[in-house]
This record gives C-alpha cells, sequence and structure tokens, in this order.
C-alpha cells in the first residue's frame, strides 16, 4: 500500500507532504492543528488534488473504488435514522466482498454481540466507538483513517480498541491526542503544530526527552513509559 501526499494546502494545512508505504501511522497535535482536516483530505471529504493511492489519484476515484482504498472513522458515531438497530448499521458497512455472516463475527470480537438489536440512538458513547471501529473491519478498505478512537473511553474500552489498532493487520492511521496510546502502538509518528508538520519520523525518536520538550515545552511528564500532564 502506498499513499502519497503532494503539497496539500487548505484554509487549514499548510504544504503537507509525506509518503506511506506499507506502514501504520499515528497523527499527534494540539487542538486545531489540522489533524481531523487532514484526514478528510486524503480520504476526499474535502476536495483536493494532492492525494494518490496505489498511484491512483483519489480525486479521480469514483465512489466505490474510493470506499476500497480507503475508510475514514469519524470520533462520533453519527445516524440520519433515529430507529435503525446495531445490526442494521453494520449492514451497511459490508463493503469490498465481506460476507454478511462476518457481522456476527465481528460483533463477537469485539464483544459487543448484545448491542445488536439495540437502537444506535441508544447505546453509550464507548459502545459507539466499538460499533465504529466493527463497521471499520467490515468495510475493509486498504487504509482505515481513525479519528480519536479512544476519546472519552473508560479504560477497558480503551484496551479493548488499543488491542483492535495494534494486532489488526489492514494498515492505518490514528489521530489521537493520547500519547500513551500512540507510545504503545509505536507506529511511525507525525506531528502538526498550526497546519504544518513539525515532525515525521519513528516512534521511539519521538518520545525522547529532548524531542517532547521542543514539541510541548514542560507540559509534558514521562514516568517510567508512561505520559502526564505535568501540573506544577
Amino acid at each position: 500500500m502506498t499513499l502519497n501526499i503532494n503539497h496539500l494546502t487548505t484554509h487549514y494545512l499548510r504544504d503537507i507532504s509525506f509518503t506511506l508505504e506499507n506502514e501504520n501511522l499515528v497523527i499527534l497535535g494540539s487542538n486545531g492543528a489540522g489533524k481531523t482536516t487532514l484526514a478528510q483530505a486524503i480520504v476526499h471529504l474535502l476536495e483536493n488534488e494532492s492525494i494518490t493511492i496505489e498511484d491512483k489519484k483519489v480525486s479521480d476515484l469514483c465512489a466505490k473504488e474510493r470506499a476500497k482504498y480507503l475508510n475514514f472513522v469519524p470520533s462520533k458515531l453519527e445516524i440520519f435514522d433515529e430507529y435503525i438497530d446495531v445490526h442494521e448499521f453494520l449492514e451497511l458497512s459490508l463493503l469490498n466482498g465481506t460476507p454478511y455472516e462476518e457481522i456476527e463475527n465481528v460483533l463477537r470480537r469485539l464483544e459487543i454481540d448484545h448491542l445488536k438489536n439495540k437502537s444506535c440512538s441508544a447505546i453509550s458513547s464507548g459502545e459507539s466507538q466499538l460499533v465504529l471501529c466493527a463497521s471499520a473491519l467490515l468495510h475493509n478498505a486498504t487504509l482505515t483513517l481513525f479519528d480519536e478512537p479512544t476519546a472519552n473511553l473508560d479504560s477497558d474500552k480503551k484496551i479493548k480498541i488499543f488491542e483492535l489498532l495494534k494486532n489488526d493487520d489492514r494498515f492505518k492511521i490514528v489521530i489521537t491526542h493520547d500519547l500513551n496510546l500512540a507510545f504503545k502502538l509505536g507506529f511511525r509518528v507525525i506531528f502538526l503544530q498550526h497546519g504544518a508538520i513539525v515532525y515525521d519520523g519513528r516512534c521511539e525518536h519521538f518520545f525522547e526527552e529532548e524531542n517532547l520538550n521542543r514539541l510541548f515545552g514542560h507540559s509534558i511528564r514521562r514516568v517510567e513509559d508512561f505520559f502526564m500532564v505535568n501540573y506544577q
């Protein structure tokens, strides 16, 4: 899998260029840095001419072809039919040849099979995140982009989503504020600041003290292999 971003510029992003080749990526940055805007541009929710995947210009792909290569998983489950239940919602994600019976397998894998007949509007935010992850597995795109997949979740659900992101063998881009998640995933890291890339490299180097001080000042403190806000 080869994704190429070539001098992408929008109202929020400034001359973004990088290539992702058979690897996973974490995108970090403060609020307003342009993380979600970048994800939306990659999947062409934000129109542009700067993205190619597998040497094909994303802007030239029809919807079916784009769905084969790319999937964007938002930070919040939004539905337009208040009566649709979880199983019906997941049926809409059966793309790229995924068989119907795989819905049950994915529900069991994420331990949310008890939700399948519940209305999507009646489940909790944490359960919604797991349903979104289930939809990503069923979509089975070449590259999946996850926007804040562990935001506002309790610890057991964070662990479940971490295990999915870490162990599933499909290519993924993970947008997050969670430094501990990024460190444990160990993926390549891009750090955005004011719409520009100010770090692009290995996870191990990103979390070295000198680099953290450069990017965060003294607001982050490392204790063994954990990172926390340095309240004073």
